[in-house]
């Protein structure tokens, strides 16, 4: 069995992405970014990112639907992640999809 996973990042001082084993949560203290409960098996999220003006990315998380787009109901994140920052939270959700490919 291969060992547990655990990666937390903190995007600023009020939000922290999770990665537990194969479980991804996001935690905001503000509860400005987040709506419902920001909780996701690796196999059922999905994320959409698009470029921002300022060279950061606009990230959307949500569950992913049976055609890979992203469902617009129940819990959301949506993250505007500055430039320096995006290639750690980009990191983060790659190590997400390692974990749904080590079923």
């Amino acid at each position: 069995m291969p060992d547990r996973v655990y990666v937390e990042y903190w995007l600023d001082e009020n939000v922290v992405l999770v990665l537990d084993n194969r479980v991804v949560e996001i935690f905001d203290a503000t509860h400005a970014v987040v709506s419902g409960t920001p909780r996701w098996h690796v196999n059922h999220i999905g994320v959409e990112a698009k470029p921002r003006k300022n060279g950061g990315l606009r990230i959307t998380i949500g569950a992913r639907l049976p055609d890979q787009s992203l469902s617009y109901i129940g819990a959301q994140a949506v993250l505007d992640v500055p430039e320096d920052k995006v290639p750690h939270v980009l990191a983060f959700f790659d190590r997400a999809k390692e974990a749904r490919a080590s079923r």
